[in-house]
């Protein structure tokens, strides 16, 4: 998340905004459950950064009986493999899809620039799986990830130690970031 926000400062600046609205200039005021669901813009940003960089890269899935996919027979027991890092990238599916832009998430009933977002998000959006076998732990993990982002950026000041560098990665079972410099200095407020 700080990799792809340290390449967008206009985003930080819209994220400290709604922190700041939501839950004022006092760094330690408690954040409440209420102003975790406050914080849409801030989901829209992680949601946007697993868009473009997915946790896992693929799932593994196992069809129960004989099916028809692609226009393609399939016996039963047959494995797939879902790749989320292509489906998070289909013209088809997105708007500008190698675009960073987390408007893609943010209100999207009340806008008409993302309308292939309102047709497909709930189907190509699934960086937490879904169906029956969809992660149990995802909405702890996005308040987890809101309190962490609304702490972070609420105090500091993060930028990228070289902006050119590329991000190091490994991607075996998840994808875990290797090495990411950054600056760090107090909020200026």
């Amino acid at each position: 998340i700080i990799y792809h926000l340290g390449h967008h400062p206009e985003v930080v600046q819209r994220l400290r905004q709604e922190f700041d609205e939501v839950l004022g200039k006092d760094v330690t005021k408690p954040i409440t459950h209420n102003d975790i669901d406050k914080l849409q813009y801030c989901d829209a940003v992680i949601k946007e950064v697993y868009r473009h960089f997915p946790i896992k890269y693929s799932l593994g899935r196992v069809n129960v009986e004989k099916d028809t996919i692609g226009g393609l027979r399939w016996p039963e027991k047959t494995s797939f493999s879902i790749l989320y890092c292509a489906i998070m990238k289909r013209k088809d599916y997105w708007t500008d899809p190698e675009k960073f832009d987390p408007d893609r998430f943010y209100k999207i009933d009340e806008s008409n620039k993302y309308l292939l977002e309102k047709q497909h998000v709930k189907n190509a959006f699934s960086v937490f799986g879904g169906g029956i076998r969809i992660c149990p732990g995802r909405k702890l993990a996005m308040i987890e990830l809101k309190c962490l982002l609304a702490l972070i950026y609420r105090k500091y000041d993060i930028e990228m130690a070289d902006p050119n560098a590329p991000l190091k990665y490994n991607s075996d079972l998840i994808t875990v970031c290797k090495e990411l410099l950054i600056k760090v200095k107090p909020r200026k407020f």
